[in-house]
């Protein structure tokens, strides 16, 4: 006989799970994006949305032209976890666990009202009113507008097109660090974060005529992590597809432009969000939708000040959700294990030339079997584990002056040395690691003054009784005029 079983049905307390799900760790800017997925998996072309500050009663609306919900699909959509994440999903769908809509809004808000109206149906209304749930401790969904004040700031207006209105209200979360007398200051301070995010993460739909998004009236424009000026583009390197069950991920990296290369006016998407070093690494797109927005992940790769200018673009779809580990907010990825070997050889490669773009300043070469016959000023050694620096004293000019010199030539060297130990190059270090500081590099204004040092040296030697031609094969071999005869070809 089977052994008989004892059930009983555990229902959740609504207050203590809802203040669980509100503390997902959304920001205002991360949740409005969740939203702008849900409009975009609803065929949606343009999304509106308004933050008004009227303190308690300060309000966000979004408000799409989506395909919309009959008042089912509605009440559906607004159940806490609506969809299977392993669960088959159109390509263009940017959502996953059916959590989105909920957690996003819970998370600033404790009111949250949607309005929607599809093609074929009557206008869908429904409400979740946290404290209202707290009261009556029971999942409670309003299936109409909780307050005359909600009607009139949904202000819906459909008439005989489609689409669907989110609106927030009750923001304590919004509002709680707002306590200052420029409350209204702060309340909007919040949206230009909001701006410069969307205009991150959607700049590929953006680009490509596929979705314009207002704020508060004004249009967001695209902004590209790979264009860092207007002027002056970044250096596209090879790109690489790998397959995970016959899906494409597609691999593209981008060295920047060094920073000395452009003035301010040029400078458009420098430090994004957090700032230039920390945007450094990977970028990844899921449906053409930003989720990561550089970082290295879990390859072992340390942020460098010299690897900066390295980002790399790593597209995939929804179809691989579960491989890289994306989770409720989209914020977050793990790289599949099968594939973690090919990308991080891809990042390794273009972090080598990212460096080499970071270093290379002005007349600096690097030392090679190639060009021995060179002169360089300036010469490295290590001792006892730490780098030093110094001038060389076999080269041709050094001598020649000393030379010239003679029994005079003790305060030259002298000088030379303190040149030697005073270098600054803690100053040296902090100033090429400070992106608002426009370092002097090779440019017209410098081989113009290199080719004066030429021309007066060349003078010099002539004066001092060597021939040209002579004279012409001692400076050739100088490092400081391998650019200038570069420039000349």
């Amino acid at each position: 006989m089977p052994i008989s079983k004892k059930y009983k049905i555990v229902k959740p307390n609504p207050e203590d799970l809802l203040e669980s799900v509100r503390s997902f760790g959304y920001s205002i800017a991360t949740a409005i994006s969740d939203l702008i997925d849900n409009s975009i998996s609803a065929e949606s072309t343009e999304v509106k949305i308004d933050f008004l500050f009227n303190k308690k009663n300060s309000f966000v609306r979004i408000e799409d032209n989506g395909i919309g919900m009959s008042q089912n699909s509605l009440e559906e959509g607004m159940r806490l976890g609506s969809s299977n994440p392993n669960s088959n999903r159109k390509k263009e769908d940017l959502g996953r666990f059916g959590l989105g809509l909920k957690t996003a809004s819970f998370s600033q808000c404790k009111r949250l009202t949607v309005v929607s109206k599809a093609k074929t149906s009557n206008l869908a209304i429904a409400c979740w009113d946290l404290d209202y749930v707290a009261k009556e401790t029971e999942w409670l969904l309003i299936c109409d507008y909780s307050s005359s004040i909600s009607k009139k700031n949904i202000n819906e207006s459909f008439k005989k097109g489609t689409g669907t209105i989110v609106l927030w209200e009750n923001l304590d979360r919004i509002l709680e660090e707002i306590k200052s007398e420029n409350q209204t200051d702060h309340f909007y301070r919040k949206i230009e974060s909001v701006k410069v995010h969307i205009g991150l993460v959607f700049h590929r739909l953006i680009e490509q005529s596929k979705l314009t998004i207002y704020i508060n009236g004004s249009k967001i424009n695209p902004i590209n992590p790979f264009i860092i000026s207007d002027k002056i583009d970044s250096l596209e390197l090879q790109e690489e597809v790998l397959t995970i069950k016959k899906n494409h991920i597609v691999i593209q990296p981008y060295i920047l432009p060094h920073e000395s290369k452009y003035v301010e006016t040029h400078n458009i998407n420098r430090d994004l969000i957090k700032g230039f070093n920390a945007h450094q690494g990977i970028y990844i797109y899921r449906n053409e939708r930003l989720i990561i927005d550089g970082g290295w992940l879990d390859l072992d790769i340390k942020e460098k000040e010299s690897q900066r200018l390295c980002r790399i673009s790593i597209s995939i779809d929804n179809s691989l959700d579960k491989e890289w580990q994306i989770e409720v907010q989209k914020s977050k990825a793990k790289i599949p294990d099968i594939i973690r070997k090919e990308i991080k050889l891809i990042c390794q490669k273009s972090i080598e030339r990212a460096v080499k773009v970071y270093s290379f300043r002005g007349a600096y070469l690097k030392r090679t079997k190639s060009n021995t016959n060179l002169e360089f000023t300036w010469m490295t050694k290590s001792k006892n584990g730490k780098k030093e620096y110094e001038l060389n004293k076999d080269h041709f000019l050094y001598n020649k002056i000393k030379s010239l010199l003679g029994n005079k030539s003790e305060l030259f060297v002298k000088y030379i040395g303190i040149i030697e130990q005073s270098i600054p190059i803690g100053m040296i270090v902090n100033d090429f690691s400070d992106h608002n500081l426009l370092i002097k590099d090779l440019n017209k204004n410098t081989l113009n003054e290199t080719n004066a040092i030429y021309e007066s040296l060349l003078n010099g030697l002539v004066d001092e009784g060597m021939s040209k031609v002579e004279a012409i094969l001692h400076l050739d071999k100088f490092d400081l005029f391998q650019n200038l005869k570069k420039n000349a070809l």
